[in-house]
């Protein structure tokens, strides 16, 4: 499931991977999914690329400045999604630890913040569907050897599972931070 920073923006991660994509939100997202402008599309692809042709941690040995040239790329293009997709997100880039962009602007791509923010709200709606057909059950960890079954206490973050997002809340409809202008 998606997450979301205290103050309710989505966290979209942004780092290289075998799954086609190096955007994450909730489980990897596609491209296609993403909407986001032709030219940060390709330079994610290049970025990608990069990674597996000079930095991956199968190949024996790489240019220090690779790493450099990967890292700087990396947070120009986390700074564009950041860009585009405008003050509703937060985009992590796991580089070099992790390194967190913020945009104080409307998005400059409505089209790819909605995409995100449906995303968000469609597997918000899927983790609901789920409790409820459980009953409001409770995870626990089970061991096959002893038969044994440990569940741990409620806290307070099992009460917030699902994050800050209220779906009565004329805000998520549109996404909060988009508003209705977009």
């Amino acid at each position: 499931m998606t997450e979301r920073s205290q103050d309710g923006r989505l966290i979209v991660r942004v780092f290289p991977d075998y799954a086609g994509t190096v955007l994450w939100s909730g489980g990897a997202v596609d491209y296609a999914e993403a909407h986001l402008s032709q030219e940060l599309e390709d330079d994610l692809h290049a970025w990608e690329s990069f990674h597996r042709s000079r930095l991956d941690p199968d190949r024996a040995t790489h240019a220090s400045q690779d790493d450099y040239d990967f890292a700087v790329t990396g947070r120009a293009l986390a700074g564009r999604l950041s860009d585009e997709l405008g003050r509703g997100v937060e985009v992590h880039l796991i580089v070099e630890g992790r390194q967190v962009f913020r945009s104080a602007e409307a998005p400059i791509n409505p089209r790819a913040a909605k995409a995100f923010h449906a995303r968000a709200e469609r597997q918000v709606a899927q983790a609901r569907a789920l409790i409820e057909k459980v009953g409001g059950g409770r995870w626990y960890a089970y061991n096959p050897a002893s038969g044994s079954r440990f569940h741990p206490a409620p806290t307070c973050s099992d009460d917030n599972a699902l994050g800050p997002l209220a779906v009565d809340s004329p805000a998520t409809r549109e996404g909060p931070f988009l508003g209705g202008d977009t």
